[in-house]
């Protein structure tokens, strides 16, 4: 299956190519030999009438490189201008300027994967349609230079409704010969149409206003034109960062409610797509002179940390860390000095911003795109905002973990203190009961002769021994294991679903283990730290044959201790028997 739907996209791939090939080949066939004939054709044309459409085609390649916006659909309304030159001087004067103004879309095209190619199909498409509309125009009984009315604006209606109806068709085919699988969208159509209502009355009312006052008329056209231009280009682009603000708020929000790091990351990254056009994203801590990546995602999926530790000095988070502000690249080339061998997958456009807490940059978030200048410097702004939010969001995480360990954790030895102990066991001894835990083995140990350690080299001495002890537990234990402090010299180790006879053997290679380690307290003068015996007596108790309860399991445990072990010598490993 896998096999096939790889041929099949690498077939889509290739038609696509092939039709794109067939768009640059219909080009060099259709447009140069076109405007030929349209020379040859062309109707002789008023010299009065040139510096004005020279400065109508320069307000038209300003029109294309300004279009309307309108979340994030670009609407050209570039027919004002060149309709009345059509009116003006013919279907050649028409095509010229139109393709004169097409020249101002390619800076605009830079964020699309090939804007050669874009080019190429628009230009391709616009010159069919200058000849295809000229020439319903014409078979509309229309006729250039009329100065009557009436008569004028059906042949006009008709010439933008051909070039209108036919823009729509040319896209829609050339999305079905690529292997577009989406239906065209309804939004664009209608927007086009719009459009077209739009530019009728402009167009005309400017033609008119030509004829009656002349080449005042232009810029008396134009300045309200590009003023209401700007002033919805400005609201657009207001109304997507007050969206953008309101999501980073809302992701603010979602990460406070978190509580450990973990959730914070993940809610972090799995958000970004929905606020930024997002490939690749990271989130960098910087610890000890080092950038460590905590966080990688690619293509929309969380990956492993495969750029593991990285100076600080080299790499791209090294960029973004020794940078004053916030860092916009539009392009790979821009950047891709400072990749140091990593591998970012078909990486364009970058943005990499600090993640600061109390003026101290405790990291870098950097996200990548596909697509070159994909991003703005709003999407910059509203990362480091992000950024702020993450830094809070994991210092209070880093809070609340350090609370917890407080409230469950024995502040000298680290392991679980009684408190946590007594829930545990009464969860695991619920379990066994409920027929989800086969076994539970509790196993007591408690330190021989504790009193004696602390007489002779003090309760910092004994304190070094508790910690001592308790780390050679914990590294022995199994992850599923809990380790705690019962109390005093006392400790506690429940082994879920580890039978009798295996916690018994557990207990006796710890409590060798334990009599032949060198456990250290104070420093002995010259000669080094002094180093005394130590031994351990252990009592072991397994639910459910030794008990009903959490409490009872750990009560004969303890009986074990004391009469299996300690009262028989100590230094010994006693099992429950009834």
């Amino acid at each position: 299956m896998q096999i096939r739907i790889l041929g099949r996209r690498r077939g889509m791939v290739q038609f696509r190519g092939q039709t794109q090939l067939a768009v640059l080949v219909a080009w060099l066939l259709a447009v140069p030999a076109g405007f030929v004939w349209l020379w040859r054709t062309r109707v002789p044309l008023d010299s009065g009438n040139i510096p004005v459409l020279v400065a109508a085609a320069l307000l038209a390649m300003a029109a294309v490189y300004f279009p309307v916006l309108r979340k994030g659909t670009r609407l050209t309304l570039v027919g004002w201008l060149t309709l009345p030159a059509f009116f003006l001087g013919g279907i050649f004067v028409e095509a010229v300027m139109m393709q004169v103004a097409l020249l101002a879309a390619v800076p605009g095209n830079r964020k699309s994967p090939d804007p050669l190619q874009r080019f190429f199909l628009h230009s391709l498409m616009y010159f069919v349609l200058s000849v295809v509309s000229g020439a319903a125009f014409y078979a509309s009984g229309g006729s250039i230079r009329e100065t009557g009315f009436s008569d004028f604006v059906l042949p006009a209606a008709v010439y933008l409704a051909v070039h209108t109806a036919g823009k729509i068709g040319f896209l829609h085919l050339y999305r079905k010969l690529i292997g577009n699988p989406h239906r065209f969208p309804l939004r664009r159509i209608r927007q086009d149409l719009v459009a077209a209502l739009v530019i009728l009355p402009y167009a005309l009312s400017g033609y008119y206003l030509y004829l009656a006052i002349g080449p005042a008329g232009l810029p008396i056209m134009a300045v309200p034109f590009f003023s209401v231009i700007f002033l919805v280009r400005r609201y657009d682009t207001t109304e997507r960062i007050n969206d953008m603000l309101a999501k980073a708020a809302e992701l603010g929000r979602g990460m406070s409610g978190k509580l450990t790091q973990p959730e914070v990351l993940d809610l972090f990254v799995r958000s970004m797509p929905n606020l930024l056009p997002v490939d690749l994203l990271y989130v960098y801590d910087i610890r000890n002179g080092r950038v460590e990546p905590l966080k990688i995602m690619g293509n929309g999926e969380i990956a492993s940390a495969g750029w593991l530790h990285m100076d600080a000095d080299t790499g791209i988070g090294s960029m973004v860390y020794h940078s004053s502000k916030g860092r916009l690249f539009g392009c790979r080339n821009e950047w891709e000095a400072y990749l140091n061998g990593s591998h970012q997958p078909e990486a364009e456009s970058l943005i990499g911003v600090h993640i600061v807490r109390n003026q101290m940059i405790e990291g870098v978030i950097g996200v990548m795109c596909k697509r070159q200048y994909a991003y703005e410097e709003y999407h910059l702004r509203v990362l480091e905002l992000l950024g702020s939010y993450l830094a809070v969001a994991l210092e209070k995480s880093r809070h609340v973990l350090r609370t917890v360990q407080e409230s469950e954790r024995c502040a000298l030895t680290g392991l679980y203190n009684y408190r946590y102990m007594e829930n545990a066991v009464h969860r695991l001894m619920e379990q066994v009961n409920s027929g989800g835990l086969d076994v539970l083995s509790c196993v007591m140990l408690d330190i021989d002769h504790f009193k004696n350690i602390n007489d002779i080299h003090g309760h910092h001495g004994g304190n070094r021994v508790l910690v001592e002890f308790a780390r050679l537990l914990q590294e022995r234990s199994d992850a599923s294991w809990t380790a705690s402090r019962y109390g005093g010299e006392e400790f506690i180790l429940l082994m879920p679903g580890v039978a009798k006879d295996e916690s018994v053997a557990f207990a006796e290679a710890f409590r060798a283990e334990v009599e032949n380690h060198a456990f250290t307290v104070e420093p002995g003068g010259e000669t080094g730290p002094a180093m005394i015996p130590v031994t351990v007596s252990i009592g072991v108790a397994t639910a459910p044959a030794d008990g009903e309860s959490g409490m009872e399991l750990i009560r004969n445990a303890d009986r074990a201790l004391y009469t299996g072990a300690k009262q028989v010598g100590r230094n010994k490993v006693a099992a429950y028997t009834g």
